[in-house]
């Protein structure tokens, strides 16, 4: 129980801005989906909320629980990955990519992610709150688990391993049985809001961790590594890939 409450304070510190304390050289990697979807259920407050009456307004909301929760950490990834991408060459592309200012793929990158992320939440809280408030919570959940599994997929597929830095920290710190407990609790995740939303939620997750995977192996074959920005563009990815696939998946229903 100690090991399990230590594995979950760790997650919070490593996923969230939240006051935890100080959680050694854990990371947390089995919580992570555990974590995710406590973030996605602060989300999902506005979006019960507000959802039937204003759902722009819930939207917007929920996106914005969702920043202040986690620090905006994975939309700095993201930004700082897409600046990357847009560069020439590997060696302007790290330049880039650690240059503390945004350039322009960055700001596009963060400008399409949360203008996705609103207009999908947005469209499914005019369809049904509830399913809005449960496509967020299992976003979350689906997105924040997507980091260990892609950095165990990536050790095993890649002859070099992880690169240095915090991708590096990250991969050590992720074993079988993080992943076995990751995987198993965001597919409680899953099947609760399933049964409590609809067969959307289902459907819209197999066809996310579909494109997410793809999204992942297209950022990968263009860095040629997978850093710690790299991670957290897999995050927010994974994240617009689920919320647009229950919102296409609920309108089809």
């Amino acid at each position: 129980m100690t090991d399990a409450f230590a594995e979950v304070r760790a997650a919070a510190g490593f996923l969230t801005r939240l006051p935890v304390g100080a959680v050694g050289d854990r990371v947390g990697a089995g919580a992570f989906g555990l974590v995710g979807a406590a973030i996605g259920l602060a989300a999902a407050v506005p979006l019960a909320i507000f959802g039937g009456a204003v759902p722009l307004v819930a939207a917007v909301l929920a996106t914005v629980v969702v920043v202040i929760v986690t620090g905006g950490v994975h939309l700095d990834g993201l930004a700082d990955t897409a600046d990357a991408l847009a560069a020439p060459i590997p060696d302007v592309a790290e330049r880039a990519r650690t240059d503390p200012r945004l350039g322009s793929g960055g700001v596009v990158a963060i400008a399409l992610d949360l203008a996705l992320a609103v207009a999908a939440l947005a469209t499914l809280a005019a369809r049904d709150p509830v399913l809005a408030a449960a496509a967020v919570v299992v976003a979350a959940a689906v997105s924040r688990s997507a980091a260990p599994v892609a950095a165990v997929a990536w050790t095993r597929a890649s002859r070099e391993g992880a690169p240095g830095g915090a991708g590096a920290w990250f991969v050590e710190r992720v074993g079988p049985a993080s992943i076995a407990a990751v995987l198993a609790t965001t597919l409680v995740v899953v099947a609760v809001a399933t049964v409590l939303a609809g067969l959307a939620i289902a459907v819209g997750t197999a066809w996310a961790v579909a494109v997410g995977a793809v999204l992942a192996l297209w950022v990968v074959s263009r860095r040629g590594q997978l850093d710690g920005d790299g991670y957290g563009a897999i995050i927010e990815l994974t994240y617009l890939a689920v919320l647009t696939g229950v919102a296409v998946a609920g309108s089809l229903a």
